[in-house]
């Protein structure tokens, strides 16, 4: 007894010893706690370069008004005495306005477009959500970002095909068992986006995360003025730089195509015939698959170039790349204004 009492109070005092050693131990990493942040969703379109919690919550809608909602008359008369086209009209009325507000609240669709650093792509974990299959609701994470039926990046600037980069889901309370509604999502680049369609009462809780990335190819620009990398790697694949707005265009640091294009002179901004080339123009949405252009170039220089100014409601610059050479450029976006037009290169019909 007095062996076990004693291995007893022993394990206590080590305890008590080995504590603070443990506690010191989880004090190097001061980072290791992550802050939590809370965001509610109040617009359809909530655009946001923050992490954190994003919530949005939705009542069940009010009754819909009476027909004789509006009429004047003497509630404790009998109805038979109100006209029939009193009746007719309020009738007709009520069911329209009611119709046109169903339409409305089934057709709405809103989206949470999340947009990191250039060097980031965006986790989006579903920590919960209620939107019934049954009454048309749907969500759906899009891999890029989506408007007005547009997506960045491009189809082709794209490794996924589109069916792949849209995943809907929803819930279905009458499958049985029930399944954990927690669902995990990641892009490809620094844009993401989740849709969703609640045409009656639901909610949903949807977590953002940014991780870093070493080889970031397609991103959408969230600065009217900063300086970025485009490299292909040596792979052969299209990366696509977009800002949505009118930008103003410099490049440094450029080399582009095979030892011979490299070895000539000049850069030349007229190589829209070779493979390898980088692609400077614009269009007015997302789509910038069918963008006008403005310069192809390519060579090679290490001083920083003349500056173009794009007049489009969105500027691009696409890296064309067949793998066979190591492509990259430094580029220079501002956003620019009515003093750049002596130095435009392109204007978008409005």
């Amino acid at each position: 007894m007095k062996l076990v009492v004693y291995l007893y109070l022993s394990m206590i005092v080590l305890g008590v010893q080995a504590w603070p050693t443990v506690k010191r131990s989880f004090e190097l990493y001061p980072g290791a706690a992550m802050p939590y942040n809370e965001h509610r969703i109040s617009d359809c379109m909530h655009v946001t370069s923050e992490a954190g919690d994003f919530i949005f919550k939705k009542s069940a809608p009010s009754p819909a008004a009476s027909p004789l909602a509006g009429l004047n008359f003497n509630p404790n008369a009998d109805l038979l005495e109100l006209g029939n086209e009193e009746l007719e009209a309020a009738a007709v009325a009520a069911a329209a306005a009611a119709a046109a507000a169903t339409a409305v609240t089934a057709e709405t669709v809103c989206g949470l477009y999340v947009i990191g650093e250039p060097d980031t792509i965006v986790e989006i974990t579903m920590k919960h959500y209620d939107v019934n299959c049954e009454t048309g609701g749907l969500m759906a994470f899009v891999d890029g970002w989506e408007l007005n039926g547009e997506y960045f990046p491009a189809v082709k600037d794209h490794h996924r095909v589109l069916e792949d980069r849209v995943y809907e889901f929803c819930n279905n309370n009458k499958q049985w068992p029930r399944y954990s509604n927690k669902k995990f999502f990641r892009s490809s680049q620094n844009a993401a986006l989740l849709q969703y369609r609640i045409p009656g009462r639901g909610s949903f809780v949807a977590n953002v995360r940014f991780h870093k990335i070493t080889q970031p190819c397609n991103v959408l620009v969230q600065d009217t003025a900063a300086v970025y990398k485009m490299s292909n790697f040596g792979h052969a694949r299209n990366c696509t730089l977009s800002a949505l707005f009118p930008a103003a265009i410099s490049l440094g640091n450029l080399r582009i195509g095979s030892k011979s294009v490299r070895a000539q002179d000049k850069v030349n901004y007229d190589c829209h015939l070779l493979e390898d080339r980088l692609e400077i123009g614009g269009s007015a949405g997302l789509d910038t698959s069918s963008m006008e252009l403005a310069s192809s170039v390519c060579g090679a220089s290490a001083e920083l170039g003349p500056e173009q100014a794009i007049y489009c409601g969105v500027t691009s610059v696409r890296l064309v790349s067949t793998g066979r050479y190591q492509n990259q450029a430094a580029v220079i976006v501002r956003k620019s204004d009515e003093h750049d037009l002596d130095i435009a290169t392109l204007m978008c019909a409005l």
